[in-house]
């Protein structure tokens, strides 16, 4: 395999646990203000800081996965939806006040979210059809997903479902680096070199 795919894992890893964070900041930031009625600058900026960051690395990922990996371009272009999408939902929640019809506790925006993230993270079978560390460590991180779904019941922001997604990609991404590193997943990738095998028989050295 090409020797830095371990990067497309490595990056959409480092990418979920600053969304991880990111949720975390955000948590804070609303409850300091149903508690205090006050803005926390600081916290806003490192918000933002955060996110940036994680959009950054998630980006990063994506233009290693469509300059190493071969074909899979619906996985590849389901990532790049999946990116637009959370952008998309960052910049809506923080403009949320001028956007009437925008409701971050909104249950279809909460169910809907988590559905078509379930449905992108299911694209990541095409990296190796049929292997079976592959296919439990998927339906692993779309359980994850999907029960970012709870949150509705208690009418939560969107973010429980962000948290929910950051948290299995995460577990996702980190399978995927140890199945690379055991050499149990293999991705073919441009630049590879078969690998050849020469076979010698000894049955007629003695005739």
């Amino acid at each position: 395999m090409h020797p830095k795919l371990k990067r497309c894992f490595q990056f959409g890893q480092y990418a979920n646990i600053l969304f991880l964070v990111f949720t975390f900041v955000c948590l804070l930031y609303y409850w300091l203000i149903k508690r205090y009625q006050n803005e926390v600058v600081l916290l806003e900026i490192a918000a933002y800081a955060i996110e940036v960051g994680g959009f950054g690395m998630m980006l990063l990922s994506l233009l290693y996965f469509w300059k190493i990996v071969r074909h899979r371009y619906i996985m590849k272009a389901a990532m790049l939806i999946y990116l637009i999408t959370e952008v998309v939902i960052m910049i809506m929640d923080f403009n949320a006040e001028r956007i009437p019809f925008y409701q971050s506790n909104s249950m279809a925006l909460n169910i809907g979210h988590s559905i078509f993230s379930a449905v992108i993270c299911f694209t990541y079978l095409s990296l190796e059809p049929k292997n079976t560390a592959l296919e439990v460590a998927i339906v692993l991180a779309v359980t994850i997903i999907l029960m970012g779904m709870f949150g509705t019941i208690f009418k939560m922001n969107v973010y429980i479902s962000l948290f929910a997604n950051s948290i299995a990609y995460v577990v996702l991404f980190s399978i995927l680096r140890f199945l690379h590193s055991q050499e149990r997943i293999m991705v073919d990738c441009h630049g590879d070199r078969a690998r050849e095998q020469k076979f010698k028989s000894t049955f007629f050295d003695d005739l």
